[in-house]
């Protein structure tokens, strides 16, 4: 009786006008090979194995936000270990299947130095390795997308007050027995560290190079690995715009310059140069061929809502998730559009620098160009590339494009 009236109610919409008769005839239809193969009605309802379509890491104000789009909603185990002067945040997927994903992405620079993805047939694990000395509160929140997707989101914010471990959100208890991946040569540098001896003399310049003269002589000093490249943007035109040094209190002094180019108004070189931060750790210099100073409606709102304060977003978005997917990710795809067509306007260039800037890879520059050509997809609005190894050389598409070289120096 009871399976009967189940059955009665799970078909009446169907004789109430609430479907078509055609409708009707294929659910009827269903219900009979259901029946026919002895398959039980909640077979139907099975979801598939969960799979991880795509990641993204992103600062917004004060919080950082990992975000990860799944093919159904799935609750990950989120496990945070530090000790041995090093920090990590684990997020298990287990027996998830991944598609595609990026091997490792850059940090937001502030809390968190990188992120590295590893599947193997026990799931999918995400792993964020953190700055040790920056305690943090998180939070976590899962949500439908469109199209029967789900999007899984870490919210991670500064906790000022905090001396002690990492405090987690209500549900998800620490486990020390994670293993810890091993290190990164990709993480992002160390904090800038004090002021480095007096400037030695510019190396002596290698044959058939352009001689090291003006303000390029300190970057020509700092980073000698990237002298062809050097040479080749003295030759267009490009000259040391700003140079400025930054610390950290009890650091050393690192430097900065800004390059520009007058015929080039929409991008620029920016070079930091940070000095070691111990025996055995190396200098590391961070060239960037950036589209930062990209004009337009798109670029200047996002710009400003960049630096919102939580509460301007409490004051029009119900959560930070809104406030990302109704407004800074529209924007986001209209701004690589944009860089898109700046890309093209200066395709020559981009590839002639990418080939000077990582010479041991030829043909890179090409590489490049197609993969800033390739079809936007609104639904993920933004990837990134790891190009080459050594020079480590990241492709960054979310939102302005960039091209990043990591130069390691003594």
């Amino acid at each position: 009786m009871g399976v009967g009236m189940r059955f009665f109610g799970w078909i009446s919409p169907i004789f109430c006008g609430r479907r078509s008769w055609r409708q009707a005839g294929q659910t009827l239809l269903l219900l009979g090979v259901c029946l026919v193969l002895g398959m039980p009605l909640k077979a139907m309802a099975v979801p598939t194995t969960v799979e991880v379509r795509n990641l993204g890491i992103s600062r917004v104000g004060e919080r950082t936000m990992l975000t990860v789009i799944l093919n159904q909603a799935a609750n990950p185990q989120v496990s945070p270990y530090s000790g041995a002067n090093r920090s990590q945040l684990v997020i298990n997927f287990p027996q998830a299947q991944a598609t595609n994903l990026p091997e490792s992405l850059e940090g937001d620079e502030a809390l968190v130095k990188s992120v590295k993805t590893v599947v193997s047939s026990a799931g999918v694990k995400i792993i964020l390795e953190m700055f040790p000395d920056r305690p943090y509160i998180m939070s976590r929140e899962l949500k439908p997308l469109k199209g029967g997707l789900a999007m899984f989101r870490l919210n991670l914010r500064a906790d000022t007050s905090a001396t002690q471990a990492p405090q987690l959100s209500p549900g998800t208890s620490p486990s020390p027995q994670v293993p810890v991946a091993p290190p990164e040569t990709q993480a992002a540098p160390p904090a800038p560290v004090p002021a480095e001896p007096s400037p030695q003399p510019p190396a002596a310049p290698e044959a058939g190079s352009v001689p090291a003269t003006g303000d390029f002589a300190e970057i020509y000093r700092m980073v000698p690995q990237a002298r062809g490249l050097w040479d080749f943007l003295r030759r267009d035109g490009w000259t040391v715009a700003k140079a400025q040094s930054f610390e950290s209190p009890g650091k050393k002094t690192g430097r900065s310059f800004n390059l520009t180019n007058s015929r080039y108004p929409d991008m620029y070189v920016r070079v930091a140069h940070l000095l070691s931060a111990g025996p055995g750790v190396p200098n590391i210099n961070i060239v960037d061929l950036t589209m930062d100073n990209l004009s337009g409606y798109a670029a200047d709102k996002y710009r400003k809502l960049q630096n919102w304060k939580f509460s301007q977003i409490k004051s029009k978005y119900e959560d930070i998730g809104d406030f990302f997917e109704d407004a800074l990710k529209p924007l986001r795809v209209d701004i690589r559009r944009d860089c898109q067509m700046l890309a093209h306007r200066r395709a020559q260039f981009i590839t002639d620098y990418v080939n000077h800037a990582v010479p041991q890879k030829p043909g890179l520059g090409g590489q490049v160009m197609t993969l800033i050509n390739k079809k936007i997809s609104p639904r993920f609005e933004g990837v990134q590339y790891t190009l080459s190894d050594n020079p480590l050389t990241i492709l960054n598409l979310v939102d302005f494009t960039y091209i990043r070289v990591y130069y390691l120096g003594k």
